[in-house]
């Protein structure tokens, strides 16, 4: 079976060289071997090299430029120096230009040896799995474009143009959550790995937010595509309210301001009763108001963040409050026009409450307000049962217990 990775070990002795071949002979990996600097660029050239290890001192080419070349040329290949204490400044000359990932010192340590070299194949690898998720989310995201600018185009020809408006404006809004939470996670997983810091879980558990942001863009353009027919059928499926607030805590957790400045308090009940609707649409209701709370909450001195479930027999209740600078009486009637906002530019468009009122109203449910300048925001979304439907098992997530 032919294993999957290939080490390219460099030294100008040949006694070393066969010293490392029989070292390495059982690892789980391909070795290859070369005399020297150009010997080695020459089987660089012949592609598959996934990690380099080399000597410092060499005559003709030495190590340094080695590196250089390889850096150059094949970027992509983890680098390692395998050199004498005495290589000291021209080690730290090569770790300042960026050229390696680590260095072994001769004469080695064979156990270190192993590891350090299994160490930089596995940063390899989570780097290639990188590139080949970011080439399918690039691919997911030009083919959700294509389809939102062909559905555009229809909806052009079958409603006004102000009409057209308001909605391309709102549907800008619900896409920008999940793209965020989408940039957020690739930008997570990137610094695991130029830290080092890419253990498995870590990197499974960005990925898997990753994920869970492009399905929901996908189902947030579904919902698009069902609503530009009148005859299509809208899906309605039971929908745990705990599951999806913890699903949307889950993606603010990569935002490092939500994780160490603001205080969380959670409260979700057992046995909630399930709803009949849209988990997209839920799901966009709950995270426009995390996000408004976030938002208030920017400049204020202690930020709370409170979130809690409950139910009476006819209905299900959301309330989500913030110690933000609150909303000023004359702005109450005017919070939930499309047009009006309190935040800068590049902050908001007033978009979010006027989507929130939208779906709410869809549902037959309510949203009040309650709101003290200076001293915080609260929102309470009440959504009628639609079946008696239960969910056994309260869903709290641990790390966001009070």
């Amino acid at each position: 079976m032919k294993k999957p990775y290939t080490v390219l070990f460099v030294d100008d002795e040949k006694q070393i060289l066969r010293s490392l071949q029989r070292l390495v002979r059982n690892e789980p990996y391909q070795a290859v071997f070369a005399q020297g600097g150009p010997a080695a660029l020459d089987r660089m050239q012949q592609g598959g090299i996934h990690v380099l290890v080399t000597d410092m001192h060499m005559p003709g080419m030495d190590g340094l430029e080695l590196l250089e070349r390889v850096e150059s040329y094949w970027p992509e290949t983890i680098r390692l120096i395998l050199s004498g204490r005495s290589d000291s400044g021209s080690i730290l000359d090569a770790i300042n230009k960026g050229n390696i990932y680590r260095y072994i010192t001769k004469p080695w340590d064979n156990r270190e040896l192993r590891i350090i070299v299994r160490q930089a194949l596995e940063l390899y690898g989570l780097q290639d799995e990188r590139k080949r998720l970011l080439k399918r989310l690039e691919q997911q995201n030009r083919l959700l474009e294509r389809k939102v600018e062909e559905r555009s185009r229809q909806l052009l020809k079958t409603r006004s143009q102000a009409e057209i408006g308001k909605y391309a404006s709102q549907l800008v809004h619900n896409l920008r959550n999940p793209l965020h939470s989408l940039s957020s996670a690739l930008d997570f997983i990137d610094y695991l790995i130029l830290n080092q810091d890419a253990g498995a879980e870590k990197l499974e558990k960005a990925v898997r937010i990753a994920k869970d942001s492009a399905d929901d863009l996908k189902r947030i353009i579904s919902s698009i595509l069902d609503h530009a027919h009148r005859d299509a059928h809208f899906n309605l499926e039971p929908v745990d309210l705990n599951r999806i607030i913890q699903q949307v805590l889950e993606y603010y957790r990569i935002n490092p301001v939500f994780n160490t400045q603001i205080k969380k308090n959670i409260q979700l009940a057992d046995n909630l009763p399930a709803i009949l609707a849209n988990s997209s649409q839920i799901k966009q209701i709950v995270d426009n108001l995390i996000s408004n709370a976030i938002d208030a909450m920017e400049s204020s001195a202690e930020k709370i963040l409170a979130v809690q479930t409950y139910s009476n027999r006819h209905a299900v209740f959301i309330k989500v409050s913030d110690s933000g600078s609150g909303i000023m009486p004359e702005h109450m009637e005017l919070i939930f026009n499309s047009d009006f906002t309190t935040k800068p530019p590049d902050k908001g468009t007033g978009l979010g409450l006027a989507s929130v009122k939208t779906m709410v109203d869809a549902y037959n449910g309510t949203i009040n307000v309650e709101s003290t300048p200076g001293k915080g925001t609260t929102f309470i979304i009440q959504l009628p049962v639609g079946r008696s439907l239960q969910v056994k098992e309260a869903r709290i997530v641990p790390d966001y217990a009070p």
